[in-house]
């Protein structure tokens, strides 16, 4: 098997990138990144199709992980659009002189966990908006939309009985107060009523001649 010289070279050189970055590992692991943050990335040379060279990436794992680990889990940032469902447009940002922070494409079909060392300068961060389609790629990418359907038919389910328990309890709650309220005029009619006959007994009582 034939290898071309200059991809032995890129490999030396990747090693020796390796080596250097692997001497920042204790440093790197204090580092506190964010999910949402972007960062540059040290992907260097894979098998393949994997991700390769110096490249932007997007912080996908939680904070608590974040803050434990001196790896953590990230898409690539690439500029090839792909007809997918896995890959999210990442909206354009400048800095203040009009320069291009980050555009291009999240790649959640490759995802991947790197050490903090691997991580270069932070360039930005992603919107919540965007995050959440990141979310929704990364279950299709990794087979889980399935589970949240099924997630969601329970919620609705569960929504839907609430509801009708709502509506049986207030439709009690109305039929109490109407019976209270008819218990309270049949003793107040009851009341009077037996005030009158008491007056009228009390007035026969006064015309009697002893």
């Amino acid at each position: 098997m034939q290898i071309e010289l200059n991809k032995i070279q890129e490999l030396l050189e990747w090693m020796k990138t390796k080596i250097y970055l692997n001497t920042k590992v204790e440093q790197a692991n204090k580092r506190f990144v964010k999910r949402g943050q972007v960062y540059n990335c040290y992907f260097g040379i894979g098998v393949g199709s994997e991700i390769q060279k110096l490249r932007p990436c997007v912080i996908l794992q939680n904070n608590i992980g974040n803050a434990k680990s001196g790896n953590v889990l990230v898409a690539p940032v690439t500029h090839t659009y792909k007809n997918i469902p896995e890959i999210v447009k990442i909206t354009t940002q400048y800095n203040k002189n009009g320069e291009i922070l980050i555009d291009g494409y999240a790649n959640m079909a490759n995802i991947t966990c790197v050490s903090k060392a691997r991580l270069g300068d932070y360039i930005t961060i992603i919107s919540t908006s965007e995050m959440k389609k990141m979310d929704i790629a990364m279950a299709i990418s990794l087979d889980l939309m399935r589970y949240y359907a099924r997630s969601n038919e329970k919620l609705k389910d569960k929504l839907e009985y609430i509801q009708k328990i709502k509506e049986q309890r207030n439709y009690a709650q109305d039929e109490l107060e109407s019976l209270q309220y008819e218990q309270e005029n049949l003793l107040n009619i009851s009341g009077k009523r037996n005030i009158k006959e008491l007056e009228e007994l009390l007035e026969k009582y006064r015309q009697i001649d002893y």
